[in-house]
């Protein structure tokens, strides 16, 4: 087992024959006791594709204790140490969205208020501005003198 291990570490490409005239695969199934294995496949044919249980591709170096995963196609780790730290920091990064969002809402919640006060403000604004423009008018038509008083002021003196 021990050199199966080695050799699944050595082998890169699994379509080229290796040093010992062999091409080497990989196999993940089920045992009968429920567990998923990988275990190196040692034959003279070549294979193009992955054919259950055979599998081409090799499992990727960091992964510690590789399963393929036939739904996905594609290696997955299955090792509990190594997905407990996966979920670890999944969880972290969980925590520091929850921050974050927890920060931006705050900072929503201000902008609102801000946005609020600016809005009475500016309302504010507007009802002074129609009062001086309804004053300015008044105070215009008493400075102006009317036409109709002009005109019979001047036709008076004709």
């Amino acid at each position: 087992m021990a050199e199966e291990q080695t050799q699944t570490q050595e082998v890169k490409d699994t379509n080229v024959k290796q040093a010992d005239g062999m091409y080497h695969y990989y196999i993940s199934t089920a045992t009968r006791g429920g567990d998923i294995t990988c275990q190196t496949f040692i034959t003279e044919q070549k294979i193009e594709r992955n054919l259950y249980p055979i599998i081409v591709t090799p499992p990727d170096d960091s992964i510690q204790n590789p399963v393929f995963d036939w739904t996905n196609i594609k290696w997955v780790e299955v090792d509990s140490a190594t997905l407990n730290v996966k979920i670890a920091a999944v969880a972290d990064d969980v925590q520091a969205l929850t921050k974050s969002l927890t920060a931006i809402q705050t900072q929503n919640q201000e902008t609102t208020k801000e946005n609020a006060q600016i809005t009475k403000t500016l309302d504010g604004l507007n009802a002074n501005m129609g009062t001086l423009t309804s004053m300015m008018s008044m105070i215009s038509s008493k400075l102006t003198p009317s036409a109709s008083s002009t005109t019979t002021a001047e036709g008076g003196q004709n």
